[in-house]
């Protein structure tokens, strides 16, 4: 019975002795070696993931010019009317402005509390007529909702609000004024929604694949299995032992540990909280915040880049770019954890065979 078992197992040995000379190292060098089998398939992967890098960069600068030519004229025709039109912001500022001199002259004596009570219903007078007039403006536009301070529809912003658009990240304190620009708000993101998936499946993909690849060359080289037996007709060397018939375990897809994926989120998020830091003057915590709840696409809107007049467009570009790279890095991440959790799974549900029981089983038949 052992020497038929012998013949069972040989054959695999005896094809691998035959074949030993020049595959010894190929299994470290298909790992860590640029140049192996496996090249033109990255280099497809490489242009691939450009060609769609590529197009959606175009995709969205083409929105950013289309917005700014819509949006923008008519924030600028909306502007000049408003402020010239009777009734303007300038105008009721500058009427209540001589109301306050009319009360300081009117009062013969001043009395702290006689001018702050008079002043106080006069600027929330004033505070009651704007909102009035930015409300029935925006009826006029067939918006009822008032308009966002400070936002204006260059092309760093337009970039940006077609960026959020795309991964439905939605910056909700943005949005069109102008009946075109919501038509084209609508086919842009049936469009632009399908075409970032398709992004950042590529590119995650592509990422998650290098980035193993990187980590395992830079873990070090595994371990090269025992060289096998040298057979002589059906007899194996009795120093070889049986159990290191076993001890040549199928390959192993490459993978990396959940930890390190969580850490590199961690990072690029801390990352982004620094450079906002510094662009818009947030703390630690709102930079940290506006980076997860953009990563997440979540958009509550609360935190818009580009507040600083001084630092406008660089804070705009800014957070494009790190969007658009981030929602590719958090990808490769998922793509990464959803592999490890998979595997954990297969480990629990197939548990690996004891090669000791099965010697003892064959010792027993023998």
């Amino acid at each position: 019975m052992a020497g038929e078992f012998c013949q069972y197992r040989i054959p695999d040995y005896r094809h691998q002795t035959n074949t030993n000379s020049g595959s010894s190292t190929s299994s470290s060098e298909e790992t860590c070696c640029p140049l192996n089998s496996n090249c033109c398939k990255t280099i497809t992967s490489c242009l691939s993931s450009l060609a769609i890098f590529s197009l959606v960069l175009s995709y969205t600068v083409l929105g950013a010019l289309t917005f700014m030519t819509l949006e923008g004229r008519a924030q600028e025709g909306g502007a000049r009317g408003g402020a010239s039109s009777p009734g303007g912001p300038d105008k009721l500022r500058a009427a209540t402005v001589e109301k306050l001199w009319s009360i300081t002259e009117d009062l013969n004596i001043l009395y702290k509390e006689n001018w702050t009570r008079l002043a106080e219903q006069e600027v929330l007078k004033f505070q009651d007529s704007l909102i009035r007039k930015y409300h029935v403006a925006g009826v006029a536009q067939g918006n009822a909702t008032l308009p966002v301070p400070g936002h204006r529809w260059n092309f760093p912003s337009s970039f940006l609000y077609c960026l959020t658009l795309i991964t439905t990240i939605g910056c909700g304190s943005v949005s069109p004024r102008t009946p075109w620009g919501r038509i084209v708000t609508i086919f842009y993101a049936l469009i632009g929604i399908p075409l970032m998936l398709i992004y950042l499946s590529t590119i995650g993909e592509f990422l998650a694949n290098n980035f193993r690849r990187l980590y395992h060359c830079l873990g070090g080289k595994k371990k090269s299995p025992p060289p096998p037996p040298q057979v002589v007709g059906n007899h194996v060397p009795k120093d070889y032992k049986a159990k290191e018939l076993y001890s040549r375990p199928p390959l192993q897809p490459q993978h990396v540990p959940l930890l390190v994926s969580l850490v590199i989120i961690i990072l690029y998020i801390v990352l982004g909280a620094a450079i906002f830091n510094k662009l818009e003057n947030w703390s630690f915590l709102e930079g940290s915040y506006f980076c997860f709840i953009s990563l997440g696409t979540i958009g509550f809107g609360d935190f818009v880049p580009g507040s600083m007049e001084t630092t406008e467009k660089l804070s705009v570009f800014a957070s494009s770019a790190y969007i658009l790279v981030g929602m590719a890095i958090i990808s490769m991440c998922f793509n990464l954890i959803q592999e490890e959790i998979l595997l954990l799974t297969q480990k629990f549900n197939h548990p690996p065979v004891n090669p000791k029981s099965d010697l003892q089983m064959i010792g027993a038949v023998s």
